[in-house]
């Protein structure tokens, strides 16, 4: 479900250069379940995402590179999980907070794939970089786009999934225990 919804926001975000709302899906399926999840999440919908793309695919290494780097949102929402509390912060401080985790997050993610790719194919450092020249408006839309997403959609989502949970847990509690009907 996290998958199809990561896949359907960038699909619906597509005119939008490089703003997506996935790296905050996959921040928050790892902060409310877990690394794996996370880290299953972001492969799976660039798996669909950067192979059934109206702008053309994105295979081989260079898929390979996506997908590695869209663990880094799996991670940070992993250490968010670790470190302390989702709840512990207030949330205009949680909203700040979050957002500039998107930030720091999205700026990583498009240093190696925009690095990455020259380097694997053989070009010096120095070439690679300047690779991150004409990317610096894309970067800038992912980085601020990161921040609003996370500062804003990641606490609401982050909320409605504990929400569901804790109605499940509840249901679950207060299920009445039928006896077994055999003799």
């Amino acid at each position: 479900m996290f998958t199809a919804l990561a896949v359907a926001t960038d699909y619906a975000m597509l005119p939008l250069a490089n703003v997506k709302v996935m790296d905050s899906i996959v921040f928050v399926c790892a902060l409310s379940f877990g690394l794996e999840v996370g880290v299953s999440v972001g492969a799976l919908a660039w798996l669909v995402y950067g192979e059934v793309n109206p702008l053309g695919p994105d295979g081989g290494l260079l898929l390979l590179i996506l997908i590695g780097s869209e663990t880094i949102y799996a991670f940070l929402g992993w250490l968010v999980r670790r470190s302390f509390s989702p709840d512990a912060f207030a949330l205009p401080v949680r909203s700040l907070f979050w957002g500039s985790l998107g930030l720091v997050g999205a700026f990583a993610y498009d240093l190696v794939t925009n690095i990455a790719p020259p380097l694997v194919s053989g070009s010096s450092l120095r070439v690679a970089v300047l690779f991150l020249v004409p990317a610096a408006p894309f970067m800038v839309a992912h980085e601020v786009s990161d921040f609003v997403f996370f500062a804003v959609i990641a606490p609401l989502f982050y909320g409605a999934i504990q929400k569901v949970l804790r109605r499940q847990v509840g249901a679950a509690v207060s299920r009445p225990q039928v006896p077994d009907s055999k003799p």
